[in-house]
């Protein structure tokens, strides 16, 4: 244990030093967005069952290779493609309960829903599942002739619908039964219309935004499945990764050169380099109110942030 907290301690001091450097370049000033709170290389395991807030009481668990988030209340979310497995992170006291396997390949993402339950997006099998927080399966999602290989989802928030991205752009509505309801930006063969297409999504209580991948830059739809606005087209490399905070800023994990990119508004707001969050590399996202969870894969490890609020009159 002792080894344990020097190691977070030492993690953290370091993201410190780098965050308050003096000097840094404009757009690389992340002392005006994040602040460290701390970092999560793995932690002692308990049941499934285990209520939040509960002292672990199993071996130590360390996280491989962390490669996609989720944070709902003290529930975080992990799934790390190194161990094969998803995970849930009591952020409390840092328990890990492990909940079903995965498999160990790109594309598997997880997103939490207001209820408690998660969501695993499993490209090898072409379906999102949706587990309860002990894991337990409660449906699953998928459409064999439209949805030819999922690559996100989200929960739009007006009409609690799952929305489901393919890799080709097609955007698909669903019930929370399972049961698909439209295409909302796509074909039917899965594939993007000229007016709309998205592969990387992000939902907030206003709004949902996605990454569309003809123009690399950012959509925003309506609940329709309109785009309402796009911005930061040749500004974003290879996105992997989107996510929203509560000040409405758009978050792109890019891994073409291994910077968090922001968005206020229209605009790049911040450029912010992974060394400068104390982090070898920045392979996911995942914003729960005004914090803020950077996974590096490469590391083993996950950034802990809080986000701070834009300067008076800046908005």
């Amino acid at each position: 244990m002792a080894t344990v907290a020097r190691s977070m301690t030492a993690m953290l001091l370091a993201a410190t030093a780098l965050l308050a450097h003096a000097g840094a370049p404009a757009g690389d000033v992340a002392t005006d967005l994040l602040a460290p709170q701390g970092v999560i290389s793995g932690g002692f395991s308990v049941p499934a069952v285990r209520g939040a807030g509960q002292p672990p009481s199993g071996q130590y668990v360390k996280l491989v290779y962390p490669s996609s988030l989720s944070a709902t209340g003290p529930d975080l979310y992990v799934a790390d493609s190194g161990l094969a497995r998803l995970l849930r992170i009591d952020t409390i006291t840092q328990s890990v309960a492990q909940l079903a396997p995965l498999p160990a390949l790109p594309g598997v993402r997880v997103k939490s829903g207001p209820d408690g339950t998660v969501y695993v997006l499993r490209p090898d099998r072409g379906e999102v599942a949706r587990l309860s927080r002990e894991g337990r399966p409660l449906a699953s999602f998928s459409s064999t002739f439209e949805i030819l290989q999922p690559s996100d989802l989200v929960i739009e928030p007006t009409l609690n619908q799952i929305w489901i991205a393919d890799a080709a752009g097609g955007v698909f509505a669903f019930h929370s039964s399972g049961r698909m309801s439209q295409p909302i930006a796509g074909s039917r063969e899965g594939f993007a219309t000229e007016e709309a297409g998205a592969t990387l999504l992000a939902a907030s209580p206003q709004r949902v935004v996605g990454i569309d991948p003809r123009c690399r830059c950012v959509i925003e739809f309506d609940r329709d499945g309109l785009v309402m606005a796009r911005f930061g087209e040749g500004e974003i490399v290879n996105p992997q990764g989107i996510a929203l905070d509560g000040y409405d800023r758009v978050w792109i994990v890019d891994r073409g050169d291994q910077r968090l990119k922001v968005f206020d508004g229209d605009l790049l707001a911040f450029t912010i380099p992974a060394s400068r969050l104390g982090l070898t590399d920045v392979t996911a996202i995942t914003i729960d109110h005004q914090r803020a969870y950077v996974a590096d894969g490469p590391g083993g490890r996950i950034g802990v942030f809080a986000i701070l609020p834009p300067p008076a009159g800046a908005r």
